[in-house]
């Protein structure tokens, strides 16, 4: 976002990273030794006991709107990307009350 990507003063940094990349993904398959789970909604974190007492369809249910909301956010921050690029300007400059406390952004619209 930003433009700060672009900026990789040496190619080599994403011929690296992208060579990287590809080896663990070419090891793990060769391998057929997976380090992603099979359900990406469990990565073992529930302080609050959110799921406990659920049944499995309930679990499953929350499961998967979390994955949903997740996969939404990151849809979300592709378009802010593909807008500033469009546009040539950052989202923060195009919507500037978006970016602000709620407060001061409420006493703005009042």
């Amino acid at each position: 976002l930003n433009d700060g990507l672009s900026h990789a003063s040496n190619p080599a940094f994403w011929i690296i990273a992208i060579a990287v990349v590809a080896a663990v993904e070419i090891r793990e398959s060769v391998e057929e030794n997976y380090s992603v789970k099979l359900n990406p909604a469990d990565v073992g974190f529930d302080p609050f006991n959110l799921l406990g007492g659920k049944t499995e369809e309930e679990r499953h249910y929350m499961e998967e709107a979390e994955l949903f909301n997740g996969r939404l956010g990151m849809l979300a921050i592709t378009g802010f990307a593909i807008q500033e690029w469009f546009l040539n300007s950052a989202v923060v400059d195009q919507v500037p009350i978006l970016f602000k406390p709620l407060n001061v952004a409420m006493e703005q619209l009042m």
